[in-house]
């Protein structure tokens, strides 16, 4: 079975991911004011962030009116029980990706040291590196797939539509004990650290089907500009493809 343990993946932010991120419009001109903490928040993450990424493969999926069972483990979403059926799922990965605590921690305390505008650019740039570490545990599966004669379908994680959030704890217990750094879902579902993310990437041998199927493409949610994988266009933003990152 795959698995996938990374204690130090490379990190990339997308300028245009993290200018969404904040709230400003694709086009917006930012201000020097504006450039200047995005780069701050680069730098302050590149010196004290602590990313990781962790994948393997359900040895079990089943699926039975309108649940997945992975591993044994029962959940209700219907969106991703559907997404299986569709594309005749055979298998899934089991995804969690960490920014690390250090920048929320940090950020918290520029909060208290009475610095907005810092506290609020590190905050989003924690974000932007989740957004960007799943984007590359997909890059990494699609690889993996490809070889495989696979095909990678779109992630769901619990909290998107049709997934109680609440069943987050439930998803981490399949992966507990094999993260590379501490991760725990409280009652209500939030993950602690709170830039974190838990995902179900599913896995299909029918790879005619998600060619056909476009809501069962990934590459559509996709912001890996340079993969060779790609089987459409990124459809969030309309843009040329760039060779600038935030890279940390």
């Amino acid at each position: 079975m795959m698995e996938v343990v990374d204690r130090s993946p490379e990190v990339a932010v997308d300028p245009a991911e993290y200018r969404r991120l904040l709230g400003y419009p694709r086009d917006h001109v930012l201000s020097e004011r504006v450039l200047e903490l995005s780069a701050w928040a680069a730098d302050w993450y590149r010196q004290h962030g602590r990313p990781w990424l962790y994948a393997r493969e359900a040895e079990r999926v089943e699926i039975e009116a309108g649940r997945t069972c992975l591993d044994g483990a029962a959940f209700s979403s219907r969106r991703l029980a559907a997404t299986l059926q569709q594309a005749e799922a055979h298998s899934a990965v089991l995804v969690a990706v960490g920014a690390g605590p250090e920048a929320e921690e940090h950020a918290h305390q520029l909060w208290l040291e009475e610095k907005p505008d810092e506290y609020f650019f590190l905050e989003i740039f924690g974000s932007a590196v989740v957004e960007h570490l799943l984007t590359a545990a997909a890059a990494r599966l699609c690889s993996w797939a490809d070889g495989q004669a696979l095909a990678v379908l779109p992630h769901h994680s619990p909290g998107y539509a049709q997934w109680d959030v609440a069943e987050q704890g439930r998803l981490l217990e399949l992966m507990h004990g094999a993260l590379p750094d501490k991760l725990e879902a409280l009652a209500s579902g939030a993950l602690r650290p709170k830039k974190s993310q838990l995902a179900v990437f599913g896995l299909t041998r029918h790879t005619e089907r998600v060619g056909r199927l476009t809501d069962l493409v990934p590459c559509q949610n996709c912001a890996f500009t340079p993969c060779q994988f790609r089987r459409a266009p990124y459809a969030r933003v309309p843009r040329p493809a760039s060779k600038s990152v935030l890279g940390v």
